[in-house]
């Protein structure tokens, strides 16, 4: 280290102590000399230290919010369907996947988003570089490629699921890495691979202590079962799965994770009777999971996805009752979910998922609503709704589920204003929502989609007149 900016500041102590001493004898002033010296050097390491110390702190707090604001980002991304669709289960939970990439995402914000600068790109690129042979690895080749997906992730399931599958392949035997492989092939579409990967899962959880991964991987086989249509398969799996969570719960019954996995297991199974039909059994599943959710949320009122949890299970089961034609219990069970969601977005006013949440409970209370034949009451609420999906959606133009359902709002509003003789607002809120799936048409890969929705609209604007 270069102390020569110390001695400078010290010798010129040093004079400036000489002129005052004036006349005094050499050996005083040389005292004198050594003490001002090692005072200056001593508090000048001390502030040098602390301006380190300072600059390692905010650089800590930094790494630690850019940490936190990465795996907010990844789990919002897995929670978006797989596609532009939300009527598919493969959007619902994946039961322990979602805390093992944000191990992944913080393990690379501890390592190659230091060295990369907090640059995403660049640590992607340094960790390929060091992959392909260039370069040290510094730590395990398995955790570099989960890295390296967990990263990618945030833009690309197709390259997070090459680094997955790298992983996968060089451990063989690890369940979780299985998991992780096959949830993204399950998001892909690549149904043959997640299969394959959810069966080595389950197969390398055989032994006594493996129920864990026997129940997580037999929850997601049976949603690949669901995305083939294979009802029976999928139920068979899920009820599988279901009873081998209540067999590590007679062991633990109070393992809030555990139960939380049973709720999953009901609602997934209460899914799969509503696709077959039998909607008595599926409410009776809906309100098994109601109720383990209601416990965890009492339990802890403060954990915000114990009690998000909640409010969809509330939401689950309106959609039911409207199925039956219990119109009441429907908006009963929509306001409940509508409560918990406007208290979740109050405080978490700047997260947007919190926010569309909202937007969507309004939207469900209106269309109970406008079922029973208020149209000023759903309208107020579709109003609602609107004016909070028109601040969100902005914000993620890239989200065409998002905006789809903003434009499927507007639609139904629209309607609402029409039937009660509005026409200029009718036309209005009409037009902003053909405009929105009129981008969207130009996205080839969704066309069929966007071009029925067009026609909705068109035939809405039509019995306008012109």
């Amino acid at each position: 280290m270069d102390f020569g900016w110390l001695l400078a500041g010290a010798v010129n102590s040093i004079v400036v102590g000489a002129r005052w001493l004036g006349r005094q004898e050499a050996s005083t002033l040389a005292s004198l000399s050594g003490v001002v010296a090692l005072v200056w050097v001593v508090g000048a390491l001390g502030r040098r230290w602390r301006r380190r110390s300072t600059a390692r702190k905010i650089a800590s707090e930094k790494l630690g919010d850019e940490a936190r604001a990465l795996k907010e980002r990844l789990r919002q991304r897995l929670a978006e369907p797989a596609g532009i669709l939300p009527d598919v289960v493969i959007g619902a939970p994946t039961m322990g996947a979602s805390q093992a990439f944000e191990r992944d995402m913080e393990a690379a914000a501890k390592t190659m988003l230091i060295e990369a600068g907090g640059h995403r790109a660049k640590a992607k690129r340094v960790l390929r570089s060091r992959l392909d042979g260039n370069g040290a690895l510094n730590g395990s080749e398995i955790g570099y490629w989960r890295q390296l997906g967990a990263l990618s992730l945030l833009d690309s399931t197709h390259d997070a699921l090459a680094a997955y599958s790298r992983a996968a392949d060089l451990a063989p035997n690890d369940p979780e890495g299985q998991m992780l492989f096959g949830v993204l092939s399950l998001r892909a579409g690549k149904l043959d691979a997640a299969e394959a990967a959810f069966r080595r899962q389950i197969r390398l959880g055989g032994a006594e202590d493996g129920g864990l991964a026997r129940y997580r991987g037999g929850t997601m086989l049976g949603d690949v079962f669901v995305a083939r249509a294979a009802f029976d398969d999928a139920l068979n799996a899920y009820q599988d799965a279901q009873r081998e969570v209540m067999a590590l719960l007679e062991k633990d019954p109070e393992n809030p994770a555990l139960q939380r996995d049973l709720s999953v297991t009901c609602d997934r199974v209460g899914d799969v009777l509503v696709g077959k039909g039998d909607l008595d059994a599926a409410l009776e599943s809906y309100r098994c999971g109601l109720g383990i959710a209601e416990t965890l949320a009492k339990r802890d009122p403060k954990h915000a996805g114990w009690q998000r949890d909640l409010s969809v299970s509330h939401d689950r089961i309106g959609e039911i009752l409207i199925k039956t034609g219990d119109l009441a219990g429907a908006l009963e069970s929509f306001r409940q979910g509508l409560a918990i969601a406007e208290r979740l977005a109050a405080s978490h006013a700047h997260d947007l998922e919190w926010q569309w949440d909202l937007s969507l409970s309004h939207d469900r209370v209106g269309d109970v609503l406008a079922a029973m034949g208020k149209p000023a009451e759903a309208l107020e609420s579709y109003r609602r709704g609107l004016a909070i999906a028109e601040e969100v959606a902005p914000q993620d133009p890239a989200n065409f589920a998002r905006q789809r359902e903003l434009a499927v709002s507007y639609h139904k509003a629209g309607l609402i204003e029409a039937a009660c003789q509005n026409s200029d607002e009718a036309r209005d809120l009409l037009e902003k929502g053909r405009a929105i799936i009129a981008r969207l048409e130009r996205i080839a890969s969704y066309r069929a989609q966007w071009r029925s929705d067009l026609l909705r609209f068109d035939t809405a604007l039509r019995a306008l007149g012109p």
